[in-house]
């Protein structure tokens, strides 16, 4: 963003030759790339969202998988042993 800042910056100054028109364009360049960023990520997590729910709505009983402590006996030992309030 900041590079494309400064080449806004540049070139409007090339072009016009006034100082405060090329801050005038950097700032109206900054505030639309800041503005097409924040619907970007907005996009991003509403599409995320809605996969989860598509997710959450076709899974009709699949079967769960252990958790990493729980594929190893020796660990699970281990860790009931070591810490056994840890594990349920």
């Amino acid at each position: 963003m900041t590079a494309t800042l400064l080449v806004v910056l540049g070139w409007t100054y090339a072009s016009t030759g006034s100082v405060w028109a090329s801050l005038g364009w950097t700032f109206l360049a900054g505030v639309v790339l800041q503005a097409g960023y924040f619907v970007a990520v907005l996009w991003l997590v509403h599409a995320e969202s809605r996969v989860t729910d598509e997710t959450k709505a076709t899974d009709t009983g699949a079967a769960k998988l252990p958790g990493p402590f729980e594929r190893d006996g020796i660990i699970h030992a281990l860790i009931s042993l070591l810490f056994p309030r840890l594990l349920p």
